[in-house]
């Protein structure tokens, strides 16, 4: 067997190293949304609990807090299956 040429291994090195950065910037990422789907929910149970200056209920935007967390939640879960999806890339 050959050796590889070392413009070959510097491709690879780098690629590799690339590849550790992507990662960690899906983690991060994927961590951020759940965060944010987390906040949400919490938004809206604070909601469902209060009331606008004329003593309605804001369960109607509680609602709407409550489905935009869920989205996130659901997005969340996508990013983070692309951090574990198999390398396609080459």
């Amino acid at each position: 067997m050959m050796p590889m040429p070392s413009t070959e291994m510097d491709r690879r090195v780098r690629a590799n190293a690339a590849a550790r950065k992507d990662h960690v910037l899906i983690a991060r990422a994927a961590k951020r949304t759940k965060l944010a789907g987390t906040a949400l929910a919490s938004a809206a149970w604070d909601l469902d609990n209060a009331h606008d200056c004329h003593g309605n209920a804001l369960t109607g935007a509680a609602e709407v807090v409550r489905h935009e967390a869920g989205r996130l939640s659901h997005l969340a879960e996508d990013i983070a299956s692309h951090r574990d999806a198999p390398d396609d890339c080459e």
